[in-house]
C-alpha cells in the first residue's frame, strides 16, 4: 500500500486591515476582510472534498488567531496547525520536512488565494508526484499557487525573494541546476488585486451559469454583493 498524502493550505489569520489590503480602495477594509475570509472557507471546503477519504487535509496559519465564526463550518473538515520558520520558505521547507518525515508519502501546499482553482488541478498534482519529486503551479503574477513534494530540496526556498514575479523564474532555474524531477500544472492566478477580482467574478459568474457542483458559493455571494458597477 502507497503512504498516505497530505494537502496543507496555507492562510493568513482574517484579520481587519491585514488582508486583501491591495484590494483598497476598490473594496473597503471591512469588505476585503469579507472576501478573504469568504475565498478561505471556499478554499478548505473545497479542497477536503478533492482531497477524498485517502488524503490528510490541514490548515496552517501564519500565526497564532482565534478564527471568527464565519469560518467555524468550514475548519471541521481540515486539521489546524501553525506555520514555522523566519519567512516563507522556511515555514514551507519546514512543513514538507515534517510531513514527509511523518509519514506522509506525498505532500502539496497550496494557497488561500484561488477560490476558483479547478480541482483537476490538485488530483493532477498528486497523480505527477507518483513520478516525480516535485509539482509546481504557475501563477499568473510569477509565483506559484501550488507546490507539492515526495522529497524534500530545501535549495528551492533558500533567500527567496517572496512576493516579487521572480519567485517562479527563481524556482525554475533551482530545479534545474538541482536535475529535480518535476512537473508543472497549468497556470492559474491568485486574487490580490482588483483586476483579479474582476476575473474571479467572471469565472464565478461562468461556473455558476453551468451550474457547477463545486461553485465557491461564498465568495460569489459576497462578490455578487458589491460588485455590480464597482469595478
Amino acid at each position: 500500500m502507497s503512504a498516505p498524502r497530505a494537502v496543507v493550505i496555507y492562510a493568513r489569520p482574517p484579520v481587519r486591515g491585514k488582508v486583501k489590503t491591495r484590494l483598497q480602495p476598490a473594496l473597503t477594509p471591512d469588505e476585503g476582510l469579507a472576501l478573504y475570509e469568504a475565498m478561505l472557507a471556499d478554499v478548505i471546503e473545497r479542497v477536503a472534498r478533492a482531497a477524498g477519504d485517502q488524503t490528510a487535509t490541514f490548515l496552517a496559519w501564519s500565526e497564532a488567531c482565534l478564527p471568527p465564526e464565519s469560518l467555524a463550518g468550514a475548519l471541521t473538515s481540515v486539521r489546524v496547525e501553525l506555520q514555522a520558520g523566519a519567512d516563507l520558505g522556511e515555514r514551507m521547507a519546514h512543513t514538507l520536512q515534517e510531513k514527509l518525515h511523518g509519514g506522509f508519502g506525498q505532500v502539496v501546499l497550496v494557497g488561500a488565494d484561488s477560490p476558483s482553482l479547478p480541482l483537476d488541478y490538485l488530483r493532477q498534482s498528486f497523480e505527477a508526484l507518483g513520478n516525480v519529486d516535485l509539482v509546481v503551479g504557475p501563477a499568473d503574477d510569477g509565483g506559484y499557487y501550488l507546490l507539492g513534494a515526495r522529497r524534500l530540496h530545501p535549495q528551492i526556498f533558500l533567500k527567496m525573494p517572496w512576493g516579487t514575479d521572480r519567485v517562479l523564474a527563481i524556482t525554475r532555474q533551482r530545479i534545474k541546476d538541482g536535475r529535480i524531477t518535476h512537473r508543472e500544472l497549468p497556470r492559474w492566478y491568485d486574487v490580490d488585486t482588483p483586476a483579479d477580482v474582476v476575473r474571479l467574478w467572471k469565472d464565478l459568474q461562468h461556473m455558476k451559469a453551468k451550474g457547477a457542483p463545486d461553485l465557491p458559493r461564498r465568495t460569489f455571494h459576497m462578490l455578487a454583493s458589491v460588485t455590480p458597477g464597482r469595478f
